[in-house]
């Protein structure tokens, strides 16, 4: 009987005891309850996210030959027809990016109206004149960017790139072809500055 009663005893002191935890837990959490309820205020703070996009351009003139095709030796110059290029100088550039775009002869390089020098294999040579279009307005290489920019380029403004700007060439062969029989030709740099 006494095992009984000391079995009884530990038993009421657990529950006891579980009842203290029991209600210790629960005044805990009711204050922090009450502690979240009565926060005294609010604090901020800010930080950015940026980036930077710079302007990029490209330059495609690889479908802008010209071919006078065959002209008879001795013609005038002025009676070759001034020849578009087969296909056309296509730029892409960011977008409301300033561009401007300059053609070099590398046979003449040291001309920068568009004056270019076409080279027989025999060694002859054949001038040209390179324009913006079909009146003749020159086409070189001294075109700049900016509000006083001067020279004699293209000028235009991106769209965005993947939406190409396209410029039409032609020539004009200025120079005597009085010459050997043979196949002139000439390779033409174009460079867009932006």
């Amino acid at each position: 009987m006494h095992r009984l009663n000391t079995l009884n005893t530990h038993w009421r002191v657990t529950m006891q005891f579980n009842k203290t935890l029991m209600t210790a837990a629960l005044l805990t959490i009711g204050g922090f309850a009450a502690i979240s309820a009565n926060a005294s205020g609010k604090k901020e703070s800010e930080f950015t996210i940026t980036t930077t996009i710079t302007s990029v351009c490209e330059v495609n003139a690889s479908a802008a030959a010209i071919s006078f095709t065959d002209v008879a030796a001795g013609t005038l110059g002025t009676d070759i027809a001034n020849k578009k290029s087969a296909g056309d100088i296509s730029v892409k550039c960011s977008n409301d990016a300033p561009y401007v775009i300059n053609l070099s002869s590398k046979g003449n390089s040291t001309s920068t109206t568009g004056e270019g020098l076409m080279t027989g294999t025999l060694g002859d040579t054949i001038t040209y004149q390179l324009n913006s279009d079909a009146d003749g307005t020159v086409w070189g290489n001294t075109g700049a960017l900016g509000a006083d920019a001067e020279g004699n380029g293209i000028a235009g403004t991106g769209k965005g790139v993947t939406t190409p700007l396209t410029h039409s060439v032609y020539a004009t062969i200025t120079g005597s072809t009085d010459v050997k029989q043979d196949t002139y030709t000439d390779t033409i740099v174009a460079s867009v500055i932006y």
